[in-house]
């Protein structure tokens, strides 16, 4: 896993291989039961730790999801992006996240749920995810696109991501219609 000291409120000095332990134990469980029988005792059970070591850990099962769902966009996000024009820049950074949401299914549907929660070490991811992804669509977009077209562009990927999490449409449907919304606000 990718170390980023985004455990409860930071890991604080703590080990960031119990914080894996406990992150693989949740996405097991996840891809096992889905996140509406995800527990916090189970993913306890599966890691091998205490209620308390992983409640020190992650405050709630949105908390341990968003954190996740966090690498995997991080991780995403850190990819150099390809092509020579913005639209052909943001038809693959679409096309990749399609993949990436695909990839991992019952966390994607999963990341949709908990990424909403009120919870404050939720809100700090989010902001965090919701930073980077900014950040990339903004260098796939390139220097003269506009704060409000980035902004367009943002809005258009959280509702995408959202439609697809509730299975409106397949994450590579999200991708082409993402593309699609490019090429309008692109073109003024």
């Amino acid at each position: 896993m990718v170390e980023t000291g985004i455990g409860r409120r930071s890991l604080g000095g703590r080990s960031v291989d119990t914080a894996d332990r406990v992150l693989d134990a949740g996405l097991a469980v996840l891809r096992e039961q889905g996140y509406d029988q995800l527990s916090m005792r189970e993913v306890s059970r599966r890691s091998g730790l205490t209620h308390a070591t992983v409640y020190g850990y992650f405050s709630a099962k949105q908390h341990l999801v968003t954190e996740l769902y966090w690498r995997r966009v991080q991780r995403w996000c850190e990819q150099p992006v390809a092509g020579s024009e913005p639209l052909e820049r943001l038809a693959g950074v679409f096309a990749e996240l399609g993949q990436l949401m695909s990839e991992e299914p019952e966390l994607s549907v999963a990341a949709s749920a908990a990424v909403l929660s009120r919870d404050p070490d939720v809100a700090r991811l989010r902001t965090c995810i919701g930073t980077a992804m900014t950040g990339r669509l903004r260098r796939a977009a390139g220097p003269s696109c506009t704060p409000e077209i980035l902004d367009a562009l943002s809005i258009a990927v959280s509702g995408a991501m959202i439609q697809a999490g509730m299975a409106y449409g397949s994450y590579t449907d999200m991708a082409e219609r993402l593309t699609s919304v490019s090429a309008l606000l692109l073109r003024g």
